[in-house]
């Protein structure tokens, strides 16, 4: 069945969120309608699910369910699915301890509906929002947010926003925003964008897929005026749990450090030589185990 989560008022919504920006395209080999989605044979306890979200975009998701009360929702970054960062090596785990999760891909990236951004963090935040409500019209609740990379800041902002659900992980999340655009794009493409207000863009996703999208001055505005400092000093309620590579090259580890001095209830686990997305074995296997321990402790 397609869960519609309810309609969500102007005035709830940050005004910095606009789900009128302009389209990008995707490109892929094959690509199914939701309703036609099958669950993985190599994952069979989990099981595919559908979402509407606030503006009537599908949005896909596998719900790995124990039947337990609590559920986690994982939250992919930029150009990600919703099974990268070791996300369903996680939702393994903690089902061994009777823990349900969804891990769903946000809207214009993996199989769900909708147009690729660069920015779109306060629509992520509705996205999950759309998430969060649909597992409470199962009359069930969300216990926790995982997010790596830009679904950390999601989830973060998500945090700041509702603060509604008590525990959160964020793992290798920005502090400064403004950091990565120049080495993303280089200093010739945002003098261009400067002038003409939008550029095309091509990336390949995690999963392989080619994606051409359109890089717009708003798009970009809205990730530099963004100060995740005074967004995260509203968090009073989630215990946090910020996770980050020593060796991380795309986010510096110092980003970690200011978010643990300025979150009230905030833990810190810097693992020593990962970089970025925990590639090595050894280093996904802490980063694991880092997180399904934060969460099993705080059933």
């Amino acid at each position: 069945m397609l869960y519609k989560a309810p309609s969500i008022p102007a005035s709830s919504v940050p005004s910095r969120h606009d789900a009128s920006e302009k389209s990008s395209s995707v490109k892929t080999a094959s690509h199914k309608s939701p309703r036609d989605l099958k669950s993985n044979k190599n994952d069979p306890n989990t099981r595919t699910i559908t979402v509407k979200n606030s503006i009537d975009e599908t949005l896909v998701g596998k719900f790995l369910d124990t039947k337990s009360e609590d559920v986690v929702i994982f939250c992919h970054g930029f150009a990600s699915t919703k099974d990268d960062c070791h996300f369903r090596q996680m939702a393994e785990e903690l089902a061994k301890r009777n823990i349900s999760s969804i891990r769903f891909d946000f809207s214009g990236n993996g199989e769900s509906e909708g147009s690729f951004h660069f920015g779109n963090y306060y629509k992520e935040v509705q996205d999950i929002r759309s998430m969060v409500l649909y597992v409470r019209a199962l009359r069930r609740k969300v216990f926790a947010l995982v997010g790596h990379s830009k679904g950390a800041n999601d989830v973060l902002l998500y945090a700041a926003e509702y603060d509604d659900v008590p525990y959160v992980v964020n793992i290798a999340g920005r502090l400064d925003l403004k950091a990565g655009v120049v080495e993303r794009f280089g200093d010739k493409a945002l003098s261009l964008l400067n002038r003409v207000g939008e550029i095309p863009q091509t990336i390949e996703a995690t999963d392989g897929r080619i994606i051409n999208w359109t890089l717009t001055k708003r798009d970009l505005d809205e990730r530099m005026k963004l100060d995740m400092l005074s967004e995260v000093r509203r968090i009073s309620l989630a215990e946090v749990l910020t996770i980050h590579g020593s060796q991380d090259r795309v986010v510096k580890v110092a980003d970690a450090q200011g978010l643990a001095r300025v979150i009230p209830s905030h833990s810190l686990a810097i693992v020593d030589g990962a970089d970025h997305n925990f590639k090595s074995p050894v280093h996904a296997d802490l980063l694991v185990r880092k997180v399904v321990d934060f969460l099993s402790n705080g059933i």
